[in-house]
């Protein structure tokens, strides 16, 4: 049965640990993630400890592999400032409620709105999540919403999900590290005609920082390739997500931002192995297209 309140719990972590002890066992719930002057920043839905594992992910001495890495990085930022994250849990459902609640889960992101939505939550997607585990129809329907995410292929529609998350661009620039064409960065100088950055450079320097965990400023270190392994409950597809993608900073992407001064290249034999260093440039013109605030928010300043 739902908890008719506005919400059944909210509190820190110790507290949260002691309401989710006192609920019914094989009980759901829907919870909020809060950075601690209150503003939500990820919604999602669980049982047992589920709302607290979030905080055990991102802290984790790899910075690599994280399902989520702009949630994961916001709760760093959170921590490392010496504050905590709070935890609201929103309504508890039985075991026979689990639709009810991915409704309600999909619902609260309505209302607080992804980032990319002009909201505040680092969420991926946009609710009714491991919908591969729905009915068809229903997965089909969901699906057909995500525009710009390929229905047909897990690799691809996992690292669209991610950028998407960060902003807009009509041409993604990471894909696959296993559908590239492998070329070093100096063997294909860009033949455009750039003269001022793009939102689409800035995305690419923030992929990978995001990925890496690594802040935004003069010197900072990116490698050209990275991993991420999808979270499940953030998955809005008819379809399993891969375990985990290994991607890369396309050839096009790569040569643009090295040829507009935003970054150094720390060349290597092979074009994965590649690296960039963040120039004072390239470090004004992620400020200057996404914004301080926004940086902060995503754990990288």
């Amino acid at each position: 049965m739902v908890l008719e309140l506005s919400h059944a719990f909210e509190g820190d972590s110790a507290m949260a640990r002691g309401f989710l002890r006192r609920l019914p066992s094989g009980s759901y719930y829907t919870y909020v993630l809060l950075r601690p002057d209150g503003v939500p920043f990820y919604v999602g839905k669980g049982r047992g400890s589920r709302v607290l594992q979030h905080e055990l992910e991102a802290m984790r001495q790899s910075n690599l592999k994280r399902t989520n890495p702009h949630k994961c990085n916001t709760i760093r930022s959170i921590v490392s400032s010496g504050q905590q994250v709070l935890y609201r849990i929103d309504r508890v459902y039985a075991d026979a409620e689990q639709l009810l609640c991915l409704e309600r889960e999909a619902a609260l992101i309505r209302q607080f709105r992804r980032r990319c939505d002009g909201g505040t939550l680092t969420n991926l997607a946009s609710g009714l999540g491991n919908m591969f585990g729905a009915d068809p129809e229903s997965a089909a329907r969901h699906a057909a919403t995500l525009s710009g995410i390929p229905k047909d292929d897990p690799e691809r529609a996992a690292l669209n999900l991610y950028l998407k998350s960060f902003g807009a661009v009509g041409s993604v620039p990471i894909k696959p590290l296993n559908r590239y064409r492998a070329r070093l960065v100096p063997a294909m100088p860009s033949s455009k005609n750039l003269q001022n950055p793009s939102m689409r450079n800035a995305l690419t320097i923030i992929a990978v920082a995001a990925a890496e965990g690594v802040l935004i400023e003069p010197g900072a270190n990116l490698h050209r390739s990275f991993t991420l392994s999808p979270d499940v409950d953030d998955w809005p597809l008819p379809f399993p997500p891969p375990e985990e993608v290994s991607a890369v900073v396309e050839n096009g992407a790569a040569s643009d931002i090295l040829k507009l001064g935003l970054v150094r290249l720390t060349p290597a034999l092979h074009p994965e192995h590649e690296a960039f260093q963040l120039t004072e440039m390239g470090y004004g013109a992620v400020i200057g297209l996404i914004g301080r605030s926004r940086l902060i928010e995503l754990g990288l300043a």
